[in-house]
């Protein structure tokens, strides 16, 4: 069991002993992105963060979705070379 206090809540996580130090440095991470928003407040806070927290994670998403295409695609490429008895450039 974790306790974290965010915005002045104190909540109990219960977790496995090898994730408390990733859950710590998510708390970290939210509480350090909530002092970043100013000009909003509690809930709508909260929000704004999760939101932004959520676009990050689908634009890291689409990013790695990407980059491993390309690596796919240059892989297939050097087996192909290989196979036709090219030498890789």
């Amino acid at each position: 069991m974790l306790t974290l206090s965010l915005m002045n809540h104190t909540f109990e996580v219960p977790c496995e002993p090898d994730d408390k130090e990733k859950l710590i440095e998510a708390a970290t991470l939210l509480e350090d992105k909530l002092d970043q928003v100013s000009g909003l407040k509690g809930e709508s806070k909260v929000l704004m963060v999760a939101l932004n927290m959520c676009y990050d994670y689908v634009q890291m998403k689409s990013d790695t979705e990407q980059y491993c295409q390309r690596i796919e695609a240059e892989l297939e490429q050097r087996m192909n070379e290989i196979v036709d008895g090219q030498t890789p450039t």
